[in-house]
Parts: structure tokens; C-alpha cells; sequence
């Protein structure tokens, strides 16, 4: 079995056993996502023209109690094998956390996580 063909199977296997996410039901943690959701709709996957949101690109939000904001992104989904492709997905992964953090910090929040939805790795804070 190819490796990619193995680690597609074990993503779906992950993903299958995480449990379902209840929406809040707090009027003012709804109007927080919604404000997460609209500045994450404005950053777009740079050469593609989709926002990272409708793009698949964002897989789960999380607030915590401290108002800090944990932003779960299809990081390693897009590792590729090529050398000089990594360092361009890279690249566009930088510009992506970038203007994320950008349009974020907009609309308030300045407590910011980014993470790998797969892996938990830990992409970027501050």
C-alpha cells in the first residue's frame, strides 16, 4: 500500500472518532464566532481566490475561558514530498497565518492559536 493511500486512511480514522461539536448556545459566544467566521472569510489561499474557510482549509474553532482564540487548520493535509514544494507551502502557510492574524486581531481578539487539526501541532501563538 502507498503511503499517502495509508495516512488518508488513517485521517479518516481519525477524524471519525472525534466527537461531534455542540453549538453554543450563548448569544455572545455565538456573536464571537460569527465574527471569527466573517475575518476568516476575508483571507483567502493565496493563487486559489476561496477563503480558508469555504475552502476547507479552517476545521474547528475553540474560545477558551481566558478569550483566547484556537484557530484548527489542515496543515499537514497539504505536506508535500517535494522538497522546494515544502518550502513554497511553507511560504504560502506563512502568508495564510499572517493575514489570519491580521483580519483576527480586527475584530478583537488578540489571544491567538494556531494549530494542526490532525496532529495538534502547534503552528503558531502568540
Amino acid at each position: 500500500m502507498k503511503v499517502s493511500k495509508l495516512a488518508t486512511r488513517l485521517k479518516r480514522a481519525f477524524v471519525q472518532e472525534r466527537p461531534k461539536r455542540e453549538v453554543p448556545q450563548d448569544p455572545e459566544m455565538l456573536r464571537k464566532f460569527k465574527l471569527v467566521e466573517e475575518a476568516l472569510r476575508k483571507v483567502e489561499v493565496p493563487g486559489y481566490g476561496v477563503n480558508i474557510v469555504d475552502s476547507g482549509v479552517v476545521k474547528l474553532l475553540r474560545l477558551t475561558d481566558d478569550e483566547r482564540l484556537i484557530v484548527f487548520l489542515d496543515y499537514f493535509g497539504s505536506d508535500p514530498a517535494c522538497y522546494f514544494c515544502r518550502f513554497l507551502n511553507n511560504y504560502l502557510w506563512s502568508r495564510i497565518i499572517n493575514k489570519a492574524k491580521e483580519e483576527l486581531k480586527k475584530v478583537g481578539f488578540t489571544k491567538l492559536t494556531f494549530m494542526d487539526y490532525y496532529t495538534g501541532f502547534l503552528l503558531e501563538e502568540n
